[in-house]
């Protein structure tokens, strides 16, 4: 009786120590899961909240770069303008997801509403910009988007949120390793006490018996796992036997070919997607590759899958041997590249597009030059005609001309030789929008005092005070940037004319972004900056020819040539208080690029 109950009692502390052996890993693997759960949830919140900032980084900047893409030069097409207008749709989107992930952290949320500002700041600007440049001011938009750049800078707010958040994330993680760390403590003591249990119930052949029965599970579960790799692969793959028959197939291949799996296996391959597999050129290299153990690579094919659409595909295969049968096996892959070809396709029709572009361009380069050859020669004959026969009746009437007579006939003259004039220069002001650029190093210290030199042989007895600051090397066409500093320093010698002393600057500055901003400056007769945007443009004149001399055309050249290096072109001025021309080139890396003092 004693015994019996004493058994009892070894029965029950069993069954309880069992209980609490199987029981508190259960509540311990279960809390563990639990945490890894929220830990993870975490780590996937911290992501999504990233993965939207970096979204909202990338559109503000794909906007931004497509605004730049068009101040250089580029011409409007739906592509920028989707990624300029991309911010108006998509940041309210992201910030409304970003408020609705943060909503329990009111810090985040602030650093959220100042990067709205920003958001909003530089919306506004490029909106600004892209007007400017669509009524064709060039420079204001592109200043307006400096602005933007410098005013509203969006980079460190985006990553003080994002520091913000890797360090919630560490918080979390540092918690959730404090309570696994508990959790692998109370499993340890759990699996010693069941390894005591165990060696107390488990006798040696049952030991045997269960590595086995382990064995062979984990051997049934590799399999069940590269069956299931295999059928959730998505490039369709298949595997043949010696007679190109299916001995095994994956849900890829079953989709795009219509093979029906629940019919079985071993169907011939050229029976399979109604003519797919009849190229009789590909079941031959796939004969090859299982009987002479060759490999096929990147073999194309266009086949018409069970969608009755023509695919581009590229077929590779190797032969295998299998574990269970001393037979080769075919290891069939199947890549589509329909997608690639389309796009190969579209380069190459959008290739022959721009080479009948480039052809029509060329067209009306040489019509253009015919037409200055027309100008050159046909418009210049009348002009001699004019300009002849006023000096024969000059010469005929003789001592008959009274003053009246003889005015006339020096009218007639210079008129001629003006409209002359014009057309020479007509013609340059032609040829430098079209000549090729030969870009070379330039020493713009040797331009201007060559320009200096030139307009001081002019001047007579007048006095020019000259400061030049030391000017650097630049890429660009030597001569056309030398009619620039003729055409500008000439300029400042001209209008400063009724001056007692001329006194001329020339000088350099260097912007943000590294280019250089040449200007040169004048004491001289000014201008109305009212009619600033008229300085540059073919015969613009703001003074009459009576006061000074020219036919408004040498700043126009200039405006042209610093186009054409990438650079712009602008002018301040106040009436009888001089003028400053300032005009920018693209900064260049020549060694040594700045020369010594004048």
């Amino acid at each position: 009786m004693i015994e019996r109950i004493g058994l009892r009692w070894r029965l029950v502390g069993l069954l309880a120590a069992v209980l609490a052996i199987v029981a508190l890993p259960y509540v311990v693997t279960r809390s563990s899961a639990e945490d890894a759960l929220n830990s993870r949830d975490w780590v996937t919140h911290t992501a999504d909240v990233k993965a939207s900032v970096y979204r909202l980084d990338a559109v503000l900047r794909s906007s931004e770069a497509a605004m730049y893409t068009l101040l250089a030069g580029a011409e409007h097409d739906p592509e920028l303008d989707e990624r300029i207008e991309a911010p108006r749709r998509k940041v309210p989107e992201i910030l409304a997801s970003l408020r609705a992930m943060t909503r329990d952290n009111v810090d985040q949320l602030n650093r959220l509403g100042n990067i709205e500002s920003i958001a909003s700041g530089r919306l506004a600007l490029t909106d600004q910009a892209m007007a400017r440049l669509k009524s064709g001011d060039r420079a204001g938009a592109l200043a307006s988007m400096e602005d933007a750049r410098h005013m509203f800078p969006v980079r460190a707010k985006v990553l003080e949120l994002l520091d913000e958040e890797s360090k919630l994330l560490g918080a979390r993680r540092a918690q959730a390793q404090g309570l696994a760390s508990n959790n692998r403590v109370v499993l340890l003591v759990a699996a010693l006490a069941q390894i005591a249990l165990l060696g107390i119930v488990v006798i040696v052949s049952e030991r045997q018996i269960a590595i086995r029965l382990a064995a062979e599970s984990k051997t049934a579960e590799a399999v069940m796992r590269s069956q299931l790799i295999v059928q959730a692969v998505r490039e369709p793959i298949a595997m043949l036997d010696g007679e190109l028959r299916t001995l095994l197939v994956n849900t890829a291949f079953a989709e795009l070919y219509g093979f029906d799996t629940e019919s079985g296996i071993n169907h011939p391959l050229n029976e399979i997607g109604e003519g797919a597999w009849t190229d009789s050129a590909l079941l031959q290299r796939l004969a090859d590759v299982i009987a002479r153990d060759r490999e096929l690579w990147d073999y194309e094919l266009t086949q018409r899958t069970v969608d009755g659409v023509d695919r581009f595909v590229v077929i590779n295969a190797r032969r295998i041997e299998q574990p269970d049968d001393a037979t080769p096996a075919l290891l069939l892959t199947v890549s589509d590249i329909t997608a690639r070809a389309l796009v190969e396709q579209k380069v190459n029709e959008l290739n022959r597009q721009l080479e009948g572009k480039v052809e029509q361009v060329s067209d009306v380069n040489r019509e253009l030059e015919a037409f200055s050859y027309s100008v050159s020669h046909d418009l210049r004959a009348p002009l001699r005609h004019i300009s002849g026969f006023a000096a024969k009746l000059e010469t005929h009437l003789g001592d008959r001309a009274d003053d009246r007579v003889r005015h006339y006939i020096d009218v007639i003259g210079s008129s001629s030789r003006r409209m002359a004039q014009l057309i020479d220069d007509l013609l340059v002001f032609s040829r430098l929008g079209r000549g090729a650029l030969r870009l070379q190093p330039v020493d713009m210290q040797s331009l201007v005092e060559e320009a200096r030199s030139l307009v001081e042989s002019d001047v007579g007895s007048r006095r020019l005070e000259w400061r030049i600051a030391p000017m650097p090397i630049v890429i660009g066409d030597e001569n056309m940037l030398r009619t620039v500093w003729q055409n500008l320093i000439g300029n400042a010698v001209k209008y400063t004319g009724n001056r007692e002393v001329a006194r001329i600057e020339i000088g350099l500055d260097r912007t943000s972004a590294g280019d250089y901003e040449f200007f040169v400056r004048d004491n001289g007769a000014g201008f109305d900056m009212q009619y600033a945007g008229k300085l540059f443009g073919v015969f613009q004149r703001l003074h009459r020819a009576s006061e000074f001399p020219g036919n408004g055309i040498g700043l126009a050249n200039v405006r042209r040539i610093v186009a054409r290096h990438g650079g712009r072109t602008w002018a301040e001025g106040e009436i009888d208080r001089g003028a400053t021309f300032h005009f920018s080139l693209p900064a260049s890396d020549v060694p040594g690029a700045r020369t010594g003092d004048s």
